[in-house]
């Protein structure tokens, strides 16, 4: 399965050709070596591996709180730039995964994540390097980005300016789904069935900084918290999620990103801890 997915995220990475673009984009260079390195080509990525902790994705069905952790998980994946920032190809691999409803772990109730029953407990997933985002238009005119700081949002449909819209909505079910995760047994009662994870997630990375270094980055990622009640002088449908920006060509699109379970907003929790596997990274505006 390993070999068979390192496939995938190879054939995901090749096409493309990176430019000068406003970012932000990954670099990297030699261990110990010094200055800002060279920008990753999609040609040749930075391939990475690593392990995680706990992860838990909480949400509700049928008006119950619904928990799904998996006690560890393993990554694969590769970094490289496109056009207009990094991106990133992240395959998970999931251990067994604990039910529970109301804090309570369920008997005879088991969850099994995948896309398309490719393969169990497993997904792939795409991330593009991101700004947060203080709900501002100054913030967004900005350049060079001296006052903000980069993340990584993962999404399955590719952010694109929307003219007319003064923010995107990304928690919304027409921006695809990350994986089905299919909840069977004679103990799951209404919870039982095929669930969609969709929208967008962020992951705030361990190298906050532009121009940091190293072979290892840690992503986190945490329950949405509260946005200014305003942004961009209207107020968005619901004031819990995570804002960020990112360049389209010709400037920066503001995105509001949440994740959804069975359709209704929920929150994945955890940490994983990743090292690439010869030169050492960073990130840099341009």
């Amino acid at each position: 399965m390993l070999g068979l997915v390192a496939v995938m995220l190879l054939g995901s990475v090749m096409a493309a050709t990176a430019s000068a673009e406003p970012g932000p984009f990954w670099h990297h260079r030699e261990i110990g070596g010094k200055g800002e390195g060279e920008k990753i080509e999609p040609k040749a990525p930075e391939n990475f591996k690593g392990t995680g902790g706990e992860q838990t994705l909480i949400g509700k069905v049928g008006g119950a709180t619904v928990e799904l952790s998996s006690p560890a998980i393993q990554v694969k994946g590769a970094i490289y730039n496109e056009p207009h920032q990094g991106q990133i190809k992240l395959a998970i691999f999931y251990q067994p995964i604990t039910v529970k409803v109301g804090g309570v772990v369920v008997n005879n109730c088991n969850a099994f994540v995948g896309q398309q029953n490719q393969f169990p407990n497993a997904v792939v997933v795409k991330g593009h390097l991101a700004w947060k985002w203080d709900g501002t238009k100054q913030q967004l005119e900005e350049q060079p980005q001296k006052q903000q700081k980069w993340d990584i949002v993962f999404t399955q449909v590719e952010p694109q300016e929307q003219p007319g819209r003064p923010l995107i909505d990304m928690r919304e079910a027409s921006f695809g789904s990350f994986a089905e995760i299919n909840i069977t047994g004679s103990g799951c009662g209404v919870i039982a069935g095929k669930r969609i994870v969709g929208g967008a997630e962020i992951g705030l990375p361990s190298l906050s900084q532009l121009g940091e270094w190293s072979k290892k980055l840690a992503v986190r990622t945490l329950q949405s918290g509260q946005f200014p009640k305003e942004v961009l002088g209207t107020t968005p449908p619901e004031k819990e999620g995570f804002l960020q920006h990112i360049w389209v060509g010709n400037g920066y699109q503001p995105l509001v990103l949440g994740l959804t379970f069975a359709g209704l907003p929920a929150n994945l929790i955890g940490q994983t801890e990743t090292e690439a596997e010869q030169q050492e990274i960073s990130v840099f505006e341009k």
